[in-house]
């Protein structure tokens, strides 16, 4: 067997590793499945509340994913904060699991996700990601700009 040059391998398993590593980009409709708010006893125009909700991401390179989502919400009307776990399902079975963490203000709203699971061929995924809320006609769907940073096992 032939002695190979510990720079060569280094160099072969770094571009190894970044080759796992994709970046999703694309568009995301989301709508309320059930949601229950309460108003803030004190706390004029606030409440809280908790949710289930569900939607559907078209990425760039064409794949859809359905997603489902649970929120706590802390609604203090034009403004306020949410914090949740996300879902995303592929077309062929492989998924994403995310927490997320966000909010909103008169001039528009977004937020972060952190990977902390995935099956298929996102077993073992890390990352981070952010969507971006997007004006939209529709009185009761949301449109969003997503973009995921995915490590997959390992890399």
């Amino acid at each position: 067997m032939k002695y190979l040059n510990p720079l060569v391998v280094s160099l072969l398993m770094i571009g190894s590793v970044a080759a796992q590593a994709e970046t999703l980009q694309g568009r995301l409709i989301t709508r309320t499945i059930s949601a229950t708010f309460m108003d803030a006893p004190g706390v004029e125009g606030s409440s809280v509340g908790a949710g289930h909700y569900a939607g559907v991401a078209v990425f760039e390179d064409g794949r859809l994913a359905d997603k489902q989502f649970v929120l706590n919400m802390d609604n203090r009307g034009a403004e306020g904060s949410y914090s949740g776990y996300a879902t995303y399902t592929f077309q062929n079975g492989d998924a994403l699991t995310m927490k997320f963490t966000g909010g909103w203000q008169p001039d528009g709203g977004g937020g972060d996700y952190e990977i902390l699971s995935g099956t298929g061929a996102y077993k073992g995924a890390t990352g981070t990601g952010r969507f971006e809320a997007v004006n939209e006609p529709w009185e009761k769907a949301n449109l969003w700009d997503l973009t995921i940073r995915v490590k997959r096992g390992g890399s």
